[in-house]
């Protein structure tokens, strides 16, 4: 049997783009009826479904915004079960060793800073020493009467 040929676009219409061949056709024909068809079967499922149905895996899930997810005890079970529980523990050593060095590297930066406060709080008494000095300062004014020390004005 002779195979023919399609013909291509003509120059004319090339404009309008590449000229659709029955193989592509029947192609993408037939993936639109099969989208089509596992619509309708689901629409159907979801009319012909019982509100009141349970089933197991409804205990670890959730819904938030209208979409059911797995909670997150699900999601580390699930994680488990891929890796295994002998990575798990590994993972959780690792964990707890970089939670130790962070909080050695924390306490070390506390020391540090506390000794430089310490440091800065010596400088402060001596600086607080010598306004202590400057504020105790006082002006002594003589007068002669205790009149005129009733009348002094300071503003004055």
């Amino acid at each position: 049997r002779v195979t023919h040929k399609e013909r291509s676009q003509p120059q004319a219409r090339a404009h309008l783009g590449i000229l659709e061949k029955k193989k592509d056709y029947v192609v993408r024909a037939k993936d639109y009826h099969r989208k089509e068809d596992r619509i309708q079967s689901m629409r159907r499922k979801a009319s012909m479904r019982n509100p009141d149905e349970f089933y197991f895996g409804m205990h670890k899930t959730q819904v938030q915004d209208g979409v059911h997810r797995k909670t997150e005890a699900a999601r580390q079970e699930l994680l488990q079960d891929e890796i295994g529980p002998d990575a798990v523990k590994i993972m959780k050593h690792q964990d707890l060793n970089y939670v130790r060095m962070q909080r050695q590297r924390d306490s070390k930066k506390i020391e540090k800073m506390k000794a430089s406060l310490h440091l800065l709080g010596a400088q402060n008494e001596e600086e607080e020493g010598t306004k202590a000095l400057s504020q105790k300062k006082k002006h002594t004014i003589f007068v002669s009467t205790k009149e005129d020390a009733e009348q002094f004005d300071v503003a004055e």
